[in-house]
């Protein structure tokens, strides 16, 4: 896809509950709008050949790798990380490595667009559009 093709799923995507249609190295993937935490807050969800298995955001696969989201979360909250840094000398250089340490969180859906392009375009060799009737 170029930046054209692009431009107009992200404009498919701003109609409330707009969705948009791709293939992608033979899958067969939907985007679709989502509000989440409320219906002022929205996310891009992504379907892979028309549904979403929870199992691939706990197991390693082919799908997860292209389609899914990632980010690195710290394994502190922000509150242990406060009380971490109130704590004596000792108990700091025995957690020193937990405070510093990070996950890898998977998502089930997309906030940030051109997140998602820049993934799906490093992860897949050939994406099209799929034209709507």
């Amino acid at each position: 896809m170029d930046k054209k093709d692009w431009e107009k799923a992200k404009e498919r995507l701003m109609l409330p509950f707009g969705s948009v249609k791709l293939i992608a190295d033979g899958y067969a993937v939907t985007l679709q709008r989502v509000p989440v935490k409320d219906m002022f807050h929205n996310a891009i969800a992504v379907f892979i050949n028309g549904e979403f298995k929870g199992k691939w955001l706990l197991e390693d696969c082919e799908e997860r790798r292209r389609f899914i989201a990632q980010k690195a979360v710290p394994v502190m909250s922000r509150k242990a990380i406060a009380e971490y840094n109130k704590a004596p000398k000792a108990v700091r250089r025995k957690f020193k490595d937990l405070r510093d340490a990070k996950t890898i969180e998977y998502c089930i859906y997309w906030t940030n667009w051109n997140a998602l392009v820049k993934h799906f375009e490093a992860h897949n060799q050939d994406i099209q559009i799929v034209k709507e009737d």
